[in-house]
């Protein structure tokens, strides 16, 4: 309908695409589409195309779904119904995630702990002083792959360190088969913060 393509290109600007237009079902009474930017315990914060709003998880949605991955978190699309008198928004509904980025939780069960969703890219900062390890750098990468995310890798505090050992370090990065784009940084001489934010 009219409204509903006007309220989807009202939320490019929030991330929306054809690729969640599509993995959305028509579901009349269910409310408008919002994206999730802060989860505090069970109140969550959204914005759609009407602004920023707390909301909460619908019971049935609690009550079907029990893992921790299946809750929305930081940049999922969900289906919230909200009256403009009402305090918060009822999510029903989580639209299929693009992307996410996650981690296995503690203890020897397979549920992941949901970091953040639909992102394009994470850019994996690195101290090049004292914080400097690649087999970190390794693991991260495997993270953020695996949730179907672009890599880049910042290494920071280049004022910190010579050149030398900065060149040493970005040819551990390469000898270790990272294939990422890796950026340089220093805060201090200002190095690297026009590359950066192209």
């Amino acid at each position: 309908t009219d409204t509903m393509n006007t309220q989807y290109s009202e939320l490019a600007m929030l991330g929306w695409t054809d690729w969640f237009e599509k993995r959305i079902e028509p579901a009349p009474g269910e409310g408008s589409i919002a994206r999730v930017v802060a989860v505090d315990r069970e109140v969550l914060l959204v914005i759609n195309q009407d602004g920023i709003f707390r909301a909460k998880l619908a019971g049935k949605y609690l009550y079907q779904h029990h893992l921790a991955q299946e809750l929305p978190c930081v940049g999922d699309w969900v289906r919230v119904e909200k009256q403009p008198t009402d305090d918060f928004g009822i999510i029903q509904a989580l639209i299929e995630r693009k992307t996410v980025l996650r981690r296995k939780s503690a203890g020897e069960s397979v549920e992941y702990q949901m970091i953040a969703a639909n992102l394009d890219c994470a850019i994996i900062v690195q101290s090049c002083h004292f914080d400097f390890n690649v087999n970190r750098l390794e693991r991260y990468l495997v993270m953020v792959r695996d949730g179907g995310v672009e890599p880049c890798i910042l290494l920071t505090k280049t004022d910190l360190i010579s050149p030398e050992t900065l060149a040493g370090q970005l040819a551990e990065i390469e000898a270790a088969g990272i294939t990422a784009p890796v950026m340089t940084l220093s805060n201090v001489t200002r190095e690297g913060i026009d590359e950066f934010y192209k």
